[in-house]
């Protein structure tokens, strides 16, 4: 009986001990299963905080071991996450995180300051090569979870400190361009056109201190440049980009005229204005100008004083003429003086042009016309001329001179042969440049037509005689006759 009675108090004994275990049990699971949630949880808001940035993000532990990391770090170091979450960030990437100065960030700076902001660190990967990044650290705790986190942002700068440098060497550069150019070179403001830089060259140039120049406005500084309304100024140079202004003449401190071309160019906040001094340039073309005009004046009497040489020549055959009883000699003088004043006409025509290199061989042929008809003394009304109108065919004085006494030639032989009785008959002159670079000089009639035994090339005549020289020696050219209707004369040389 007292065997069962104790037996009876071990069972009871054992079953409150299983109760009291399976009741602790049943507490500690709860428990277990609350951590695990709170750690998802965890892992959850990290990655929710690390998505939203747009640089490179990790989350470390308190061991900095990695709990996440968004995709931008995953595409800018070229890692991937199963290499990438719960290693030791040292350990990152064959140990490329290893970096010393990182370390004493993490384990030194970040421990005492809770923070840091904008650490300029660079490395040289293995995979992507040299980067320069900007380091941004806190230290988080959790306290519904009791975790703490380290949030390391990560900004690759890299190409913004190559632009960076690229900019700097750039307004080095500009700044050594600035200082040493020979032109002067101000910069104004855009608002209202005050100076705000002036280079030493302004000083050398204008003989106003750069302090003097800066806040002042250009015609403060002796600059004479009518821009009109600045406002709309500045409006046709961001159209532009550059305006130029030429001659502008200047002031100097000392009171020394200058002249100068000025070069306003656009430079997005300022403008640049380029004052060049061309006063020297422009003391040597007015000079170079007064030379030429001397000369054009001595060249121009000069053909007035041959045309008028050649006229007393003309006026002595006329005496002699006058004073022959010889009908021979009397037309052979009336040739020679016909001869003299067609190439005097040139003369007189170089002394009226404006161009005293070359003649219009239009003008030349009307007036040439006009003269043959009153020394032939024959009615215009008679014979119909045709001539071209005003052309643009001009030939230098070498080659005026046997045009001249060529279609002198032609023109007499046509108005005294062709139509006897002085008419009625059509006359047809035409002078013309070629797709060759040539000249061609046709003088057709419709009159008696050239006799069939008068052959150009071996003329008899001495007016054809000389033609036929002329064209072929003195202006290198050909010469061919048609007798279809008429006579046709067609020369043609060479520019």
């Amino acid at each position: 009986m007292k065997d069962d009675n104790k037996t009876k108090k071990l069972l009871v004994h054992e079953l409150t001990e299983l109760r009291s275990q399976n009741a602790a049990l049943q507490k500690s699971i709860p428990g277990t299963i609350s951590c695990e949630l709170a750690a998802e949880e965890a892992r959850r808001y990290a990655e929710s905080i690390v998505e939203t940035v747009r640089e490179p993000l990790l989350v470390l532990d308190a061991d900095l071991k990695i709990i996440s990391a968004n995709r931008n770090f995953y595409k800018t170091f070229k890692v991937i996450p199963g290499e990438t979450l719960g290693s030791f960030i040292y350990d990152l990437g064959n140990k490329q995180w290893d970096i010393p100065i990182l370390r004493k960030m993490l384990e030194e700076v970040l421990p005492e300051k809770e923070a840091f902001d904008d650490f300029e660190v660079t490395h040289d990967f293995q995979d992507i090569g040299h980067k320069i990044m900007l380091l941004n650290a806190r230290r988080i705790y959790r306290k519904d979870i009791g975790a703490k986190m380290i949030l390391l942002a990560i900004e690759d700068i890299t190409e913004h400190k190559r632009l960076e440098n690229l900019l700097t060497e750039s307004e080095e550069r500009y700044r050594r361009l600035f200082e040493t150019a020979s032109d002067g070179i101000v910069l104004l403001e855009k608002r209202e056109g005050k100076i705000t830089h002036a280079n030493p060259a302004t000083e050398k140039m204008l003989g106003y201190a750069k302090k003097e120049c800066v806040g002042n406005k250009l015609q403060d500084i002796g600059v004479s440049l009518d821009m009109g309304d600045f406002q709309t100024t500045m409006q046709n140079l961001n159209k532009s980009g550059i305006l130029n202004y030429n001659d502008v003449p200047i002031k100097t401190k000392s009171g020394q005229q200058i002249y100068t071309d000025i070069y306003l160019v656009d430079r997005a906040r300022l403008v640049q204005c380029n004052i060049r001094d061309i006063t020297d340039r422009k003391l040597a073309e007015e000079e170079i100008y007064a030379s030429l005009r001397e000369k054009e004046i001595l060249l121009r009497e000069l053909h007035h004083r041959v045309k008028n040489n050649m006229q007393v020549i003309s006026g002595l055959f006329d005496l002699q003429a006058r004073s022959s009883g010889n009908p021979e000699l009397i037309e052979m003088l009336n040739k020679s003086q016909s001869r003299i004043r067609s190439m005097a006409l040139v003369h007189e025509q170089l002394y009226a042009a404006k161009d005293l290199a070359r003649i219009d061989m239009i003008a030349y042929v009307r007036a040439l016309l006009q003269e043959l008809l009153q020394a032939y003394k024959i009615d215009p009304r008679k014979i119909d001329l045709i001539v071209p109108p005003d052309g643009d065919v001009y030939v230098d004085i070498n080659k005026a001179i046997p045009c001249g006494l060529i279609l002198n030639e032609l023109i007499s032989n046509a108005l005294k042969h062709a139509f006897p009785g002085g008419g009625p008959g059509e006359l047809r002159i035409i002078i013309h440049e070629t797709k060759n670079k040539e000249i061609e000089i046709v003088v057709q009639d419709n009159g008696l037509g050239l006799p069939d035994d008068v052959d150009i090339h071996q003329p008899r005549s001495m007016g054809l005689y000389l033609v036929n020289g002329l064209v072929k020696k003195q202006l290198e050219g050909q010469i061919e006759v048609r007798r279809d209707n008429g006579t046709e004369f067609r020369i043609k040389f060479p520019l």
